[in-house]
């Protein structure tokens, strides 16, 4: 509970879960957060059908560049790791496998995440979770929202599930559009270049970011900016 704490408390962003302390009970302890009001994004989705899922990709995609941009692997990016506030804005949330990577450290760091979103390099070895992990993952999240339903769900077996994406297998995509009639195709070229198998071709999330939603991304690196040469001015 430690290490989740030590990272969760660093975290000041409108689309990651607010981190509120840690209140002890007897011999256990809890991380405390605010109440999400409607609960993990499936089962919003599932009660909420007409959503604009687009703009929940978009908020996930800038709360996880946030993170990055923080020097900080989620490692465990999926549906049910994002919860939807009171005014359905999507909160990345559950930062037990999160780890700092700094410019002097390797960028592997070990934990083991939920399978169905991992890429082909943590199935082969679960010890390095990495940025390209992360994107990876964010891509299978895209599928679950657009889709609404798990990664690889028609797959029997764990065993046929790993073979699947050592081979280069993916889920279908599947047509869907935006309340407005506009079509999430673009969000599905997007999901494709993030599952790619190769962890050096998939994109940085600010990239992704950049192409849904470009003044959203540099909003996010004009912000982080300042608050690291704040955080400069005041060391000095």
């Amino acid at each position: 509970i430690e290490t989740e704490a030590d990272i969760w408390i660093l975290l000041k962003h409108p689309h990651i879960l607010e981190f509120m302390g840690v209140y002890a009970l007897e011999s256990e302890e809890y991380l405390v957060a605010p109440f999400a009001e409607h609960g993990a994004l499936p089962q919003f989705l599932d009660r909420h059908p007409e959503v604009d899922r687009g703009r929940l990709i978009v908020e996930i995609a800038e709360g996880l560049g946030y993170l990055h941009l923080c020097g900080i692997v989620h490692g465990d990016l999926k549906g049910n790791n994002v919860l939807i506030s009171a005014d359905g804005h999507a909160l990345i949330c559950d930062f037990g496998l999160a780890k700092h990577v700094s410019s002097r450290t390797s960028t592997a760091i070990r934990g083991a995440g939920t399978l169905l979103w991992q890429s082909p390099e943590l199935l082969m070895d679960s010890s390095r979770r990495t940025f390209q992990s992360d994107v990876y993952a964010f891509g299978m999240t895209i599928y679950e929202i657009l889709a609404g339903k798990l990664p690889f769900a028609d797959t029997k077996g764990m065993a046929a599930f790993v073979l699947c994406v050592i081979r280069g297998e993916r889920p279908a995509t599947e047509p869907s559009d935006a309340p407005d009639g506009s079509s999430y195709l673009h969000l599905w070229g997007e999901a494709k270049k993030c599952w790619d198998g190769e962890p050096t071709r998939r994109p940085q999330i600010l990239s992704v970011l950049r192409r849904l939603d470009g003044r959203r991304a540099e909003r996010l690196v004009k912000s982080q900016q300042l608050t690291l040469e704040e955080s400069l001015t005041s060391s000095s």
